[in-house]
């Protein structure tokens, strides 16, 4: 579980942990993953933290040799790591854009590519990538988040076309806002969100947490949630062009 050290990826953890699953926390965030896996271990459960920043190539076959030879090749790989924030192309700062290409779509590429080769020989396996709507219905104001959000949707259909016929399957989780630490940590970013968008619900890590569990033991392909979201997407990839006028009409407005 990559991205694992709040939010999304900790709760998810604790879920797959509670349903029988060896959980493995990978993050940046040393102290805070080794906590979840130490208070999921006190319970009885199984659970092991690796520090990495999945972004970067050595980090990432580091974190791969440590899993491959102590634990075994995974059954799921859920690609959950990104980070960014809405910002305006020239607002945005040429590191930040390469920041926020790192996660989610390089740690999820190099993630994926790390664990490919075992799981392949043995025939079985699940990689599942979780995105955002934004993917889906772009919007103003969030130029470098949007493109990283893309390029990880790219990287799910190119992988799911890549893999078929080897046993393999790829899955993705996309929900709407999330009420998380994000927009805790990114001041402003709420008010960015268009109308539009907003108009699709909210949801909790919880009940994100579950519905990757049940893609996982379903082999589900791409799900959406809560169900208002579900049901409006696919008509924003079946109408891309009235879907991107509401966006920009309901989402942040130049001065």
């Amino acid at each position: 579980m990559t991205g694992a050290s709040s939010g999304i990826g900790a709760q998810t953890a604790r879920v797959l942990a509670r349903a029988g699953a060896h959980v493995i926390l990978v993050a940046r965030s040393a102290g805070a993953i080794e906590s979840i896996a130490l208070d999921l271990r006190d319970q009885g459960l199984s659970a092991t933290a690796v520090v990495a920043d999945l972004g970067q190539r050595d980090d990432a076959s580091r974190m791969a040799q440590y899993v491959l030879e102590e634990i075994g090749i995974p059954d799921a790989i859920i690609n959950n790591a990104g980070a960014g924030r809405f910002l305006r192309i020239e607002e945005t700062d040429p590191a930040q854009a390469e920041e926020m290409m790192a996660a989610p779509y390089f740690a999820a590429f190099l993630t994926t590519r790390m664990f490919i080769e075992p799981m392949l020989a043995r025939g079985t396996g699940t990689v599942l990538m979780v995105n955002s709507p934004v993917s889906i219905m772009p919007w103003p104001a969030a130029v470098g988040y949007a493109s990283a959000r893309f390029a990880l949707k790219g990287f799910t259909e190119a992988l799911r076309q890549d893999l078929r016929g080897t046993g393999l399957v790829v899955s993705s989780v996309t929900p709407t806002r999330v009420d998380s630490p994000y927009f805790d940590n990114n001041p402003g970013a709420a008010e960015r969100i268009p109308k539009a968008e907003a108009l699709l619900g909210s949801t909790t890590p919880d009940a994100v947490a579950h519905s990757i569990l049940t893609t996982l033991e379903r082999d589900r392909r791409d799900v959406h949630l809560p169900w208002r979201w579900a049901m409006t997407a696919p008509l924003a990839r079946a109408f891309p062009r009235p879907v991107a006028y509401l966006t920009a009409r309901t989402g942040a407005q130049r001065r």
